[in-house]
């Protein structure tokens, strides 16, 4: 779900919209549904956007921005708990130095920032967007930093001899870095999504109330961004009550078994699994069980989990064309209920067959600005004895969950154990010198997996 500058009449300066869709009538005073849950105290990892030399301090701005507002869930969450907080979340922050090398593995929630959205053939206008991976079970967040601001214009129309006209905002990025406003209630709700909570409904005659600065936000995950009135954004006691009915109240990692009812529902399909460039790629949804009040959000994401197109769908919308730009690669499609919680993923590759799609995909990662630093600074301390089996075994673990190692299926129920032989460690050192290629070391490790040598559980 993100959160959204929809297009509006002048009626009402900003409103909401989930889905891009005629906005659906939900219940007011309740929080809709994300299928979205950590299964323990949470590290997110934020990662330092790219120099802008028009903003010099914004890296440090954001890093600080998102320290604000993980330190706020964290003690609002731990409130009245004393010295023995029970919901622990880890930061940690990445500056573009080091995410070359930086080991991914450990984030359950990754913050990226852009100035605007990267990819989307809609060309939606947002603040931010929380993407999860229903086939990684982690999540993506991105922040959008510049300023959002109306843009008014004028439309006019003749019916008969009749002109008529109205004023509608299409809001617009303003080229400017956001307030500390639009960023620290951005970052708290997409954090919120992140943990689980779909955005809170409230009557519109609230909503208009909350718009105009007349009154604060019940819920930090109302999904509307204003410019007028108040200038402070909270987590409130709805949000944090939210979070504690999805977990219970011993924190992230000891859950109360789970009370809702989300499941997969087997609704997405694609008409081809492959396709070739310039094709028309078609998605088929089974809307049997959608009545006319129904509604669900469809995501698009590619093989860098960069959400490239986002829509809603309703029961009238079984078969979706997707167009034909999208450019050769894997991609994933997720459908959201915001009502019920369920949820469902089909994916479909462009321009290959999925074997080949995979075996090129394994040629470009293996190369030395793909495979990260801190494999081979490890694959040279073990060649010395310096570092046990286990530490050289999370590289294993890594380039097997980058798909550079293939796992076995037959593997899948084993534990994580290593049995590496010596020649292995002979190669790491040679690799790690430069004295072998990337591509020569991958395949050893993947003979060795292929035989039974080495047996990892991703």
């Amino acid at each position: 779900m993100k959160k959204t500058i929809p297009v509006l009449v002048l009626t009402v300066l900003f409103s909401w919209s989930v889905f891009g869709v005629e906005t659906p009538v939900f219940a007011a005073d309740q929080f809709l549904q994300m299928p979205i849950r950590v299964h323990h105290g949470p590290t997110i990892c934020a990662m330092e956007p790219q120099p802008n030399p028009s903003f010099p301090t914004l890296g440090q701005q954001l890093f600080s921005e998102t320290e604000y507002a993980v330190l706020d869930w964290k003690t609002k969450l731990n409130q009245g708990l004393g010295r023995h907080p029970t919901w622990n979340i880890t930061l940690v922050e990445v500056p573009v130095s080091k995410q070359n090398s930086f080991n991914d593995t450990e984030c359950d929630i990754t913050i990226k920032y852009f100035p605007e959205p990267q990819k989307s053939s809609s060309g939606f206008i947002a603040t931010g967007v929380t993407i999860p991976n229903f086939e990684t079970g982690k999540t993506n967040i991105e922040i959008y930093y510049l300023d959002i601001q109306p843009n008014w214009t004028k439309e006019e129309w003749t019916v008969g001899n009749q002109m008529y006209y109205e004023y509608v905002d299409k809001p617009q990025y303003t080229g400017l870095v956001a307030t500390s406003t639009q960023l620290d209630s951005t970052i708290r709700h997409e954090i919120g999504h992140s943990f689980g909570l779909g955005h809170y409904i409230v009557p519109q005659s609230e909503l208009n109330n909350i718009i105009n600065g007349l009154e604060d936000m019940p819920s930090i995950m109302i999904d509307t961004v204003t410019v007028l009135g108040v200038k402070h954004y909270d987590i409130t006691p709805l949000d944090i009550a939210q979070v504690k009915s999805i977990y219970g109240a011993g924190g992230f990692d000891n859950q109360a078994q789970e009370k809702n009812n989300y499941q997969r529902v087997y609704q997405l399909g694609t008409s081809k699994q492959s396709y070739q460039p310039g094709d028309e790629i078609t998605l088929n949804v089974n809307t049997d069980s959608f009545d006319d009040k129904s509604t669900a959000e469809i995501l698009v994401i590619d093989s860098n989990n960069t959400m490239i197109d986002n829509f809603g769908i309703t029961k009238s919308n079984s078969a979706i064309s997707l167009g034909n730009a999208y450019k050769n690669g894997s991609y994933l499609v997720e459908l959201i209920n915001p009502i019920t919680g369920d949820w469902d993923f089909t994916s479909f590759t462009v321009g290959m067959p999925n074997s080949q799609i995979a075996s090129v995909n394994q040629n470009e990662q293996i190369s030395s600005t793909s495979i990260p630093a801190w494999i081979k600074n490890n694959a040279e301390s073990w060649s010395k004895n310096l570092i046990p089996d286990e530490e050289f075994a999370k590289g294993i673990v890594f380039l097997s969950n980058q798909g550079m190692i293939k796992t076995p299926q037959s593997s899948s129920g084993q534990n994580n154990t290593f049995h590496v032989p010596n020649w292995v460690k002979t190669n790491a050192g040679l690799w790690s010198t430069g004295k072998i290629s990337d591509q020569e070391f991958v395949s050893g490790l993947q003979y060795l997996t292929d035989n039974g040598i080495i047996s990892s559980q991703k």
